[in-house]
């Protein structure tokens, strides 16, 4: 009986080993941070993607074979980044986790992230799942929805360009996060439906660091919540609901709630519901095929929803106070 019951623990230990090796070998990460220059590359940048790319690789086990990685200059010896005191400056570090290993060879540019998405969408079918996490400093075109994220030497990524990008993309689901200043912005351009899209603000507003910690509010919040740890180990319960994982809409929720900063965070799920279903483990797969009955997302413009729900941010949903895009 011992016996039968040790062979049941391995088999089932096994197998969901085995289950979560599937889920990790079909998500897909891109983290960019443009940085802009020297002067405005500040160090939390590099904090908020380690944190980020620690808590993927090691929480989530996903491979590095995934991960996409353009980070300011790319790794080049030369001084890129204004330390956390703003008394000097340092060549950013290029391994992310402090394994030894060199993590960050591409330099974030407007050529290496436009080649990058698209080599990424010719590779990727609709078995795997996107993650765009972007940080950097942002503008605005118009003070609401047209905005820009700043890239390496100075160059912009524009929204309808990041769009156009991702239009490429054939995954099953994509999930986007995005910390720079307007961010709020690119929700009426990258919207669509599959798409999960968090921001630290509005279309109309700027982005803060952590009142006490070398970080961006809420990209540190958001990361913290989807770990289950803070960046020393300690425990985060973001799990509202219970049920073993964090789902995108619980990690915005966390973020949001525990943002000290005055910055309005915003969030869009098509359907709604996906919000609920996208997590990092094995909940992602096959959520493609559940949306299959879901009714045809629509994309809505920013005017006029921005103080839906003015607790929890922007939430796009269907019904009579939406203004459809045009």
């Amino acid at each position: 009986m011992k016996r039968t019951a040790l062979f049941v623990i391995v088999c089932l230990l096994a197998f969901c080993g085995a289950f979560a090796q599937e889920v990790s070998d079909h998500m897909f990460v891109v983290i960019i941070n443009g940085g802009k220059n020297k002067l405005m590359n500040h160090e939390r940048y590099w904090n908020d993607c380690s944190f980020l790319y620690q808590t993927l690789r090691h929480d989530y086990q996903i491979p590095k074979r995934n991960f996409t990685l353009l980070m300011s200059d790319g790794g080049d010896p030369a001084s890129d980044m204004l330390r956390e005191d703003a008394n000097s400056f340092v060549s950013s570090p290029t391994d992310l986790d402090g394994d030894g290993e060199r993590d960050v060879w591409t330099s974030a540019t407007l050529a290496n992230v436009s080649d990058a998405l698209t080599t990424l969408s010719a590779r990727l079918t609709l078995v795997d799942h996107l993650f765009l996490f972007l940080m950097s400093h942002g503008g605005t075109n118009d003070g609401l929805n047209a905005s820009y994220a700043w890239l390496w030497q100075g160059e912009k990524l524009e929204d309808a360009t990041l769009a156009a990008l991702l239009s490429r993309f054939q995954v099953g689901t994509m999930n986007i996060v995005m910390g720079q200043c307007y961010s709020g912005g690119f929700i009426d351009n990258v919207a669509t439906a599959g798409r999960v899209i968090a921001t630290a603000c509005r279309g109309d507003e700027l982005s803060w660091r952590c009142h006490s910690k070398p970080y961006d509010a809420f990209l540190y919040h958001w990361t913290c919540a989807v770990a289950g740890h803070d960046e020393q180990g300690s425990y985060i319960d973001a799990d509202t609901d219970d049920d073993g994982r964090v789902s995108m809409a619980e990690a915005f929720d966390y973020a949001r709630s525990h943002d000290e900063r005055e910055e309005t965070p915003q969030f869009c799920a098509l359907p709604e519901s996906l919000g609920q279903m996208w997590s990092f483990d094995g909940s992602t797969l096959g959520i493609s095929e559940r949306l299959t009955d879901a009714p045809p997302a629509e994309v809505y413009s920013l005017q006029g929803v921005r103080m839906l729900n003015p607790r929890r941010g922007l939430y796009i949903r269907r019904g009579r106070k939406m203004i459809k895009k045009p």
